[in-house]
């Protein structure tokens, strides 16, 4: 009995850590949610295409502080892999040394987004 409550114990913590793994990545694999997922968070968002962009300004104790996602959709993994060098120098542009919580171009299957780490979440 005791080895079977070892067991289901470490099962269950087993499945726990992976539903905690996975909910950690990026913004929504559907540009249309990702953009009602920005709006509803307040956030100015546009939608051109396969493109979703949206920024944010929020105030705290060092003043305000703009929050910024950008979000690229391809057809294909391969063609997001293809333009991942292009992305990353358009990321790199975009960080200022203030921004400390920026995630430089991160590829996800057929998405390449970059941005502020709150940003990048609320665009689940």
């Amino acid at each position: 009995m005791k080895k079977f409550v070892r067991i289901l114990a470490l099962t269950l913590v087993a499945v726990l850590l992976c539903a905690t793994l996975a909910s950690c990545g990026g913004p929504n694999k559907d540009p249309s949610k990702a953009l009602a997922a920005l709006k509803e968070e307040g956030y100015t968002a546009v939608k051109v295409g396969d493109y979703v962009s949206g920024t944010k300004v929020v105030k705290d104790d060092d003043g305000d502080k703009v929050e910024h996602v950008t979000i690229y959709y391809y057809d294909s993994k391969e063609d997001a892999t293809a333009a991942m060098e292009k992305i990353q120098k358009l990321a790199d542009a975009e960080k200022d040394d203030k921004k400390t919580d920026w995630v430089g171009a991160t590829q996800s299957g057929n998405m390449i987004y970059f941005g502020t780490k709150t940003a990048i979440k609320d665009a689940k």
